[in-house]
């Protein structure tokens, strides 16, 4: 037995009590990460290699400021599509956002239009890892972000209206 460990968890999730914490906690986390408007796709090509390859899973979630080089997700026509903005055009139309796979040799056919954005990519795990012990810190991060995003959102939505 090691000694060095603070805590020893060789034995979570063995028993019926365990199980029930870990799924509130899955539960809350994703609950309020949806309720943050965070959302997961799972990458379906190789377009956007080496930064996304086929099976990572990419976390997005809402911002309000995009620019060139961001990686975001949009949908069009049904079909999302997470590619790098490239060059971002402003028409008295609104805003569009030229994008391209990074393993692409071509822009996108059709720009994105602000309604179309699903979200930035934050984060991007590889073959959907996500529980691997290297990303505990990056979940912690998510989890703080995702709470933060969750309390600005409720705070914006009561400040008086002027």
């Amino acid at each position: 037995m090691r000694t060095d460990v603070l805590v020893d968890t060789s034995g979570f999730g063995g028993n019926i009590t365990d199980r029930y914490y870990l799924s509130i906690l899955i539960f809350l986390l994703v609950g309020t990460a949806r309720l943050a408007g965070v959302s997961l796709f799972y990458v379906v090509t190789g377009s956007m290699k080496p930064a996304a390859d086929k099976g990572d899973v990419v976390i997005t979630v809402p911002v309000r400021k995009i620019k060139n080089g961001d990686i975001i997700s949009s949908k069009q026509n049904g079909v999302v599509t997470t590619h790098r903005v490239v060059e971002i055009r402003r028409s008295p139309a609104g805003v569009y956002f030229e994008t391209k796979g990074d393993n692409n040799e071509n822009e996108d056919p059709f720009p994105v239009s602000e309604r179309e954005i699903l979200g930035k990519v934050v984060f991007i795990v590889p073959s959907g890892r996500i529980f691997n012990e290297n990303y505990i810190p990056v979940l912690y991060w998510l989890l703080g972000y995702t709470f933060g995003l969750f309390i600005y959102e409720i705070r914006v939505q009561k400040a008086p209206q002027v």
